[in-house]
């Protein structure tokens, strides 16, 4: 149980930044359907990572990726005309860095010394 607290805790972390983006931010933002399936997919990957194979990097880079994505893409974005901006690219590509990252950092810190 103890190995697996890491990949809860960051899917309730997920989950609580959702929900805080999505309704009491959603006047800055104005959209419904991608952080919701920006959260899916994180939290797919949190679980299958931290709860079922009881990694502790992945499941802290892809939660961190997508809380910080959201204000890198408010803070980065340009708007496009009506409606349009680039603030979900943004997020996203903040998001998929983190998970990258953390695949990196878990490949490397696995390694075993080859002596």
């Amino acid at each position: 149980m103890r190995k697996r607290a890491t990949g809860i805790a960051a899917l309730a972390a997920i989950v609580a930044a959702y929900v805080v983006f999505r309704y009491p931010l959603f006047p800055l933002h104005g959209m419904k359907e991608f952080p919701l399936y920006l959260c899916i997919l994180g939290a797919i990957l949190i679980a299958f990572s931290g709860i079922v194979k009881g990694n502790r990097i992945l499941p802290i880079a892809a939660a961190l990726g997508y809380i910080l994505g959201f204000p890198a893409g408010k803070l980065f974005e340009r708007s496009y005309g009506e409606g349009l901006n680039s603030m979900w690219i943004i997020w996203l590509i903040c998001f998929a860095t983190a998970v990258l990252l953390g695949i990196i950092v878990n490949c490397l810190v696995g390694r075993k010394p080859t002596h």
